[in-house]
């Protein structure tokens, strides 16, 4: 595609611009995103491995999964197999479909794995390495997609990316691909922080923001083109209908529910440094709202500090997405957070209600509540 001519035909006209020297995003920060701990890496790696002699061949690296899993492997590339089908008619269609989109996905997968895959080559098609030696985040998309295989021994994990798929490699010594992969996964960031930000936005909204920073000038057209194909490969968002939606909604009904309650004000425009912050958390960590909430409830005994940062995390996405009250105490519940007594209920609820006015909300289109009453009062 050629954008000048297509920034010519839209008549596109430029936004304000807050150039830097570099990316909002850089390889660094989305390298060390993809990064889940030592241990949890670990305990991926091993999860994600097969206990068994190495295969080199796709249907055979395919027939060491269970059917359930090849059925939701498949929903994964598009495919519409019945559960009656039978599992070696389901890995050759599976096979086939996997070949034909192993290149096409290629550009759209994180930058990590390419550089792990680029190891690959027609003579090198199985890799080992000690466990210590490979991480997960190298192989995080390409794995879960079945362009890559993993196999563990107890003593050395092996790499394998199937005979079938090794050709298509090829194209990652050459530098056009890499300069497409360094767009696409600047292009994802940005829809992940966008919508952490605002739950939903339309294209024209992503283009504006994406504007503001980046040296490369995008249209809504442009940007369209590129996030129905980043949709297909990437799992904290999904596009429909020029809508770039949070996947903590789970169909486009609940979209539509959504977007009738959103108020009709103007998008909060984030700075550079929100942008990144809302890349990491859909909330502001450092609020002086949450440390109130998180000193409060510390209090309260919970079975472990994984358990109370997951509490942290779903407190504030109840004031972000606006459930009810009766929701976050049912919430609580399952927590097994019980007051005793009403000042202790009266005392969450008032810091339930400061963190409320001080999130930026999705139907508020990012903005907080009191800075809307501000602005109100103000005129």
């Amino acid at each position: 595609m050629c954008y000048i001519k297509v920034m010519r035909d839209e008549k596109y006209i430029v936004s304000k611009r807050e150039m830097y020297p570099s990316s909002v995003f850089n390889d660094e920060l989305l390298k060390d995103a993809l990064d889940p701990g030592a241990k949890l890496s670990r305990h991926l790696l091993c999860n994600a491995a097969f206990k068994t002699k190495p295969e080199s061949n796709l249907v055979a690296c395919l027939s060491s999964y269970t059917k359930n899993y090849l059925l939701e492997l498949a929903k994964d590339h598009e495919l519409n197999i019945s559960k009656s089908t039978r599992k070696d008619e389901l890995v050759k269609t599976l096979s086939e479909r996997i070949i034909e989109r192993f290149p096409k996905m290629l550009p759209y997968l994180p930058k990590v794995n390419l550089e792990f895959l680029s190891q690959f080559n027609a003579e090198e098609k199985i890799l080992n390495f000690k466990v210590d030696e490979l991480e997960f985040r190298d192989i995080s998309h390409a794995h879960n997609f079945g362009f890559l295989f993993l196999y563990y021994d107890k003593q050395n994990f092996f790499a394998v990316v199937p005979a079938e798929l090794i050709e298509t490699l090829t194209v990652l010594k050459e530098g056009p691909i890499w300069q497409k992969v360094s767009l696409n996964q600047r292009l994802d960031a940005y829809a992940i922080s966008l919508s952490n930000l605002y739950g939903v936005l339309d294209i024209d909204q992503f283009a504006i923001i994406w504007n503001r920073f980046e040296k490369e000038v995008l249209t809504a057209a442009m940007v369209q083109d590129e996030l129905i194909e980043l949709g297909k490969a990437q799992y904290y968002w999904w596009f429909d209908d020029e809508l770039i939606i949070s996947s903590f909604f789970e169909s486009f009904e609940e979209v539509e529910l959504f977007l009738e309650k959103v108020k009709e004000v103007s998008y909060y425009t984030p700075s550079r440094e929100e942008l990144i912050a809302y890349f990491q958390t859909p909330y502001d960590e450092n609020s002086p709202a949450i440390s109130e909430m998180k000193s409060f409830l510390a209090g309260y005994q919970l079975p472990s500090e994984e358990e109370f940062d997951d509490l942290i995390d779903e407190i504030s996405d109840s004031c972000i997405v606006g459930d009810q009250m009766q929701d976050v105490f049912n919430l609580l519940n399952e927590y097994g957070v019980l007051f005793n007594g009403m000042d202790e209920i009266n005392r969450f609820t008032e810091l339930y209600v400061q963190m409320c006015d001080n999130s930026r909300k999705w139907e508020l289109r990012g903005h907080t509540p009191n800075a809307l009453k501000e602005r109100r009062t103000s005129r």
